[in-house]
């Protein structure tokens, strides 16, 4: 058999494979192609590519900003240059240049001269969450990664944990991440438009610990006032809101806690659930909730302020009774699956933050006066819940 021909029935076969398996095996089989690529593609191909790779990602942001992204894919037919440039007010020969890229990688297909559709990745693309994440990485937090390296040369290559690091050092500013995105309303839309986005495709907490049989079963029934769960820094309210949803008969109290500007943002959010300002480096004020949770908070912050935040919590705790819950990565020792380690990296760039390993949870935890019971995961390729209680 010919090896064109084989490589054809290669291609039908793993097509095949990729529509009838379930996403765990989908996983594997892409892990599986892609160390299939590393064998037939040279090294040195590998890391031109790598050179190369941050010119595509600039054309995608340009067609983006250009609003072509947008006008091809809502056209849902092939156009020319002349009529996106025309459609989106833009140069015709600055927007072939960059669709020259943008075709080569996939994300629009070149039906004739100068003519172009949409492709499955620009259809995607385009949701708010995807086209506001991609925004917000490369107007924020691309510049400080692409200082990273010099920033550390400067500073002796010593791990990053106090500010000001990379970010204000790369934008020339006193303010962190978050302070830019509160003077900057657009991209503060992109930002929430895409960690809404995150939030609704990931597993929600409660999937992976058993929130019946150890949170809800012993919880206080008799006091009215009673809190079974506190969402602390919850934002929006995305995660107790499903847990209400899940568990709508579940005895306590149900408490959100943000910043006033986030909770007084809030637009949709059952009433039954409490709504409180708070700042959570100050003291806790519910006292005695079954559960305080954490989702995506800790990496965002260095393990000093970590610190800092969980002793509020600790300090009102009660005894034997409340626990602590922390939804993130916990990084295994070895054979770190990828996005969790660029998110790792990303944290760095972004925040002097970092995704952590069970050992460095329990080192956090423990100087703050809580003790670890059990690391839920489910599975290498999502979060775990980090059950804690107090020490002593």
């Amino acid at each position: 058999m010919a090896v064109s021909t084989r490589i054809e029935a290669l291609v039908e076969e793993i097509q095949s494979l990729s529509r009838d398996v379930d996403d765990t095996s989908r996983k594997d089989l892409l892990a599986a192609l892609q160390q299939g690529v590393a064998k037939v593609e040279p090294p040195v191909e590998t890391i031109w590519k790598y050179i190369m790779s941050p010119h595509s990602h600039t054309a995608i942001m340009v067609l983006l900003r250009m609003g072509v992204v947008q006008d091809v894919v809502a056209a849902g037919k092939p156009k020319t240059s002349k009529e996106i440039a025309s459609s989106c007010s833009v140069d015709e020969e600055l927007l072939v240049r960059m669709m020259r890229v943008c075709v080569a990688i996939g994300f629009f297909a070149e039906t004739d001269v100068r003519t172009y559709d949409s492709t499955p990745l620009s259809q995607t693309l385009v949701a708010p969450p995807l086209s506001g994440g991609y925004q917000y990485m490369f107007e924020l937090v691309t510049r400080s990664l692409a200082n990273l390296p010099r920033y550390l040369e400067r500073t002796g290559f010593k791990d990053v944990e106090d500010a000001p690091g990379p970010f204000q050092d790369a934008h020339q500013t006193n303010d962190g991440l978050f302070g830019q995105l509160v003077k900057n309303p657009e991209l503060m839309g992109f930002f929430n438009a895409f960690m809404s986005g995150v939030l609704a495709t990931r597993s929600h907490w409660f999937k992976v610990f058993p929130a019946d049989e150890i949170l809800i079963k012993d919880a206080d029934q008799n006091d009215p006032d009673a809190v079974l769960l506190v969402d602390v820094a919850g934002g929006k309210g995305h995660d107790i809101a499903a847990f209400q949803q899940a568990y709508p008969t579940a005895p306590g109290k149900l408490v959100l806690q943000d910043l006033p500007p986030v909770i007084g943002d809030i637009e949709s959010l059952d009433v039954a659930i409490v709504r409180q300002e708070h700042d959570m480096f100050t003291s806790q004020p519910i006292k005695g909730a079954r559960a305080y949770y954490f989702r995506n908070i800790f990496h965002d912050w260095p393990d000093k302020e970590c610190v800092q935040f969980c002793k509020q919590i600790a300090a009102a705790m009660k005894p034997g009774y409340s626990k602590v819950l922390i939804f993130e990565w916990v990084l295994p020792d070895r054979a770190v699956p990828m996005y969790p380690a660029l998110l790792d990296i990303n944290m760095m760039a972004a925040l002097n933050g970092r995704e952590r390993t069970e050992a460095q949870w329990t080192r956090i935890l423990t100087e703050a006066g809580l003790k670890i019971n059990k690391v839920w995961i489910n599975g290498p390729e999502s979060e775990g819940l980090i059950e804690a209680e107090l020490a002593t």
